[in-house]
């Protein structure tokens, strides 16, 4: 079996989605200098289950959406190096990049956007929310990305904004924190989102003793809700 069989074999077993993107024409919105070395990615997902999300407006339900959190992005870290080490056992560079790591400085960002890469990879649009918005599972997934140097069979047909007029994330967002801006990739994330503003809203519910985590612009996303009404 080829490593593109083995690498699709085990995403179809283990993940809600995934693609791959080639993102040579996209290093300067992507990646720090150390990422720079590699042409290609996996951008690979997992949903968090709607009885989850749906239930996040009460004490138990935010505890369960912060295990689910946890769990999810352990996972995604697991997958991510198997498939490191299965593309390096093979003879190709690889990178996973871990899902939640946020770099130790004041722009609070990640060392990739994982979801800029699953919008490349064709998996979604990058909403109001500044979250990456699937047709059928709307925000409530997780990413995680690996780098390599092996080619991938790679279309990049990348979905446009479907957001419209709603803004329903906007509204909901507890430390109003997105300003009803469409995504640009030639814009900074500054111009559509606030995150010193979500960083002091996650400060305030610690020192009231609850996690660091809100998930309201993923429940009240109207994109699932609309899959099911179409599966009914």
């Amino acid at each position: 079996m080829d490593l593109l069989n083995k690498i699709t074999d085990y995403c179809n077993e283990n993940m809600t989605l995934y693609g791959f993107a080639d993102i040579r024409q996209y290093k300067d919105v992507l990646i720090t200098k150390e990422y720079c070395k590699y042409d290609y990615a996996i951008s690979l997902g997992l949903n968090i289950t709607d009885e989850i999300i749906d239930n996040l407006d009460s004490d138990e339900g935010r505890l369960s959406y912060l295990d689910a959190y946890i769990e999810t992005n352990n996972r995604l870290d697991d997958i991510s190096v198997y498939l490191e080490k299965l593309i390096k056992d093979n003879g190709f560079d690889a990178q996973a990049v871990n899902a939640s790591y946020i770099l130790p400085d004041e722009r609070l960002v990640g060392e990739i956007s994982h979801k800029f890469v699953a919008n490349l990879a064709g998996l979604g649009w990058i909403g109001k929310s500044c979250l990456l918005i699937n047709p059928d599972y709307g925000p409530r997934v997780r990413w995680v990305t690996v780098l390599t140097n092996y080619k991938l069979p790679t279309k990049n047909e990348r979905l446009n904004s479907r957001c419209g007029t709603c803004n329903l994330c906007v509204i909901n967002c507890p430390p109003k924190a997105f300003k009803n801006v469409e995504f640009d990739e030639n814009e900074p994330r500054d111009s559509r989102y606030n995150a010193e503003l979500c960083k002091e809203y996650f400060d305030k519910l610690e020192k009231q003793g609850k996690s660091r985590l809100c998930g309201l612009c993923v429940k009240v996303c109207p994109w699932v809700l609309k899959n099911r009404n179409n599966n009914k």
